[in-house]
């Protein structure tokens, strides 16, 4: 009976152990800091000018599997977001018509998903690099005649076309505890209409 009870516990010391041990195989991450776009100017010709800020929010989220040697293939999704209130107009003199926006939230946002290899080095400095697909949604505005009535056109434009590009991200973590990570990415996108954005993320990594 007591040989029985002493293996019976080896056992299950054995099991908890192996456990414990396990190998974690899956890393969820979690990011949310700044964006910073160098297009936000660019609006300014439409004849209502929807101008945004250079700076704007970030965050995504990553799911990683563990390959040999510590790399990392995973699926990303990101969402960048800049907005500025605004308020203008514009007055046709000739035809005695106007638009004008008071108090009106210009909201721009891009939506990236993509595919990324990771690999992790001795200092715990961490590159990725990554192939996207995007989509843009912007505010524009237009001014067109119809019956010889001036119209104002104000459209919410969703631009899926050309939306194809790399990024890289810079990454170093400070270890919690055996499950967790805390630490700070920098990224990059590139697209082929040039800089998408840079980005600088605070980042929480569990691993699974």
């Amino acid at each position: 009976m007591k040989n029985r009870l002493l293996l019976t516990i080896f056992f299950l010391s054995t099991s908890l152990f192996a456990q414990e041990n396990k190998e974690q195989k899956i890393e969820i991450s979690f990011s949310y800091g700044l964006s910073y776009i160098e297009y936000s100017k660019s609006f300014l010709d439409d004849p209502v000018p929807f101008e945004l800020t250079n700076i704007g929010s970030f965050y995504e989220i990553n799911f990683d599997f563990k390959l040999p040697k510590d790399r990392y293939i995973g699926l990303g999704y990101s969402r960048l977001q800049h907005a500025k209130n605004i308020d203008d107009g514009v007055i046709l003199t000739s035809t005695n018509t106007g638009l004008v926006l008071q108090n009106y939230r210009n909201i721009h946002t891009k939506d990236f998903y993509d595919v990324h290899f990771r690999t992790v080095f001795k200092n715990n400095l961490q590159f990725t690099l990554g192939a996207y697909y995007f989509i843009e949604n912007m505010n524009r505005s237009d001014i067109t005649n119809i019956d010889n009535n001036t119209v104002f056109v104000l459209i919410n434009e969703k631009n899926r076309a050309d939306n194809l590009g790399l990024f890289g991200s810079l990454e170093y973590y400070f270890k919690l505890n055996s499950y967790a990570e805390l630490g700070l990415k920098s990224k990059l996108y590139y697209s082929l209409n040039g800089v998408e954005t840079i980005a600088i993320l605070p980042t929480l990594r569990v691993k699974l």
